[in-house]
């Protein structure tokens, strides 16, 4: 909590349970008793935006209102705000002149960041045009497919951060199928031991693993 107040443009990635909403309300409670903060935009996915405001009721008293409707009427939702709006990311797309105008956020918090991991996406794009003093990141799963998806993400929260996406593929970037490769008998300690208990001491290649291959991310 006091990373995302303190850091002022900060990502969370704690894995999912570990209460990455509930820090996010309150480091925009410190944010108002210190700063004087007043306007608050969650992003999160529409499936999400009544746990949102069932989250803002339960740990604070400051009022909520769920962004939805027509175009006018989420219009005028924007121009009389509540401390907290909660927004989906289909309405960011066709909005984000209008919050950045009108509602003018002082802290955008983004649930579910990942859904910004394709930096070519309509989404991502519109999303990125958003302005705010504070920014609050929060995704359980910043890589899940390509390191690249990490740098979608931290462009949002400072887009100098790793210059140029040719430079960061260029310093950064390794297929997945060259790290399986170099890292293989790492790996294989990993997973024989569990084998060898379930079903007798016996020799096993990578190739064999099928389904368990998916532990290679306790190896990267």
């Amino acid at each position: 909590m006091l990373h995302l107040a303190f850091t002022g443009r900060a990502l969370l990635a704690d894995e999912m349970g570990l209460g990455k909403t509930v820090q996010a309300i309150a480091a925009c409670e410190l944010l108002r008793q210190i700063t004087g903060i007043r306007r608050i935009l969650v992003i999160s996915p529409a499936s999400l935006k009544g746990e949102w405001e069932e989250q803002i009721t339960k740990f604070t008293a400051l009022p909520s209102l769920i962004i939805q409707g027509p175009r006018a009427r989420r219009l005028r939702q924007y121009d009389q705000p509540a401390f907290f709006s909660v927004a989906s990311y289909e309405q960011i797309r066709s909005d984000v002149e209008e919050i950045n105008t009108i509602l003018a956020p002082d802290v955008i918090i983004l649930d579910e960041a990942q859904r910004i991991k394709n930096w070519q996406t309509k989404t991502a794009v519109s999303v990125k045009r958003l302005k705010s003093p504070y920014t609050f990141v929060l995704t359980g799963t910043p890589v899940e497919n390509r390191i690249d998806e990490i740098y979608s993400i931290t462009q949002f929260l400072d887009p100098y951060l790793f210059g140029p996406l040719f430079r960061f593929n260029r310093d950064y970037y390794q297929p997945i199928e060259i790290l399986v490769a170099d890292r293989a008998p790492s790996l294989v300690k990993l997973i024989v031991v569990p084998i060898e208990a379930e079903e007798g001491p016996k020799k096993i290649g990578v190739e064999e693993l099928g389904d368990r291959v998916n532990l290679v991310d306790a190896v990267l």
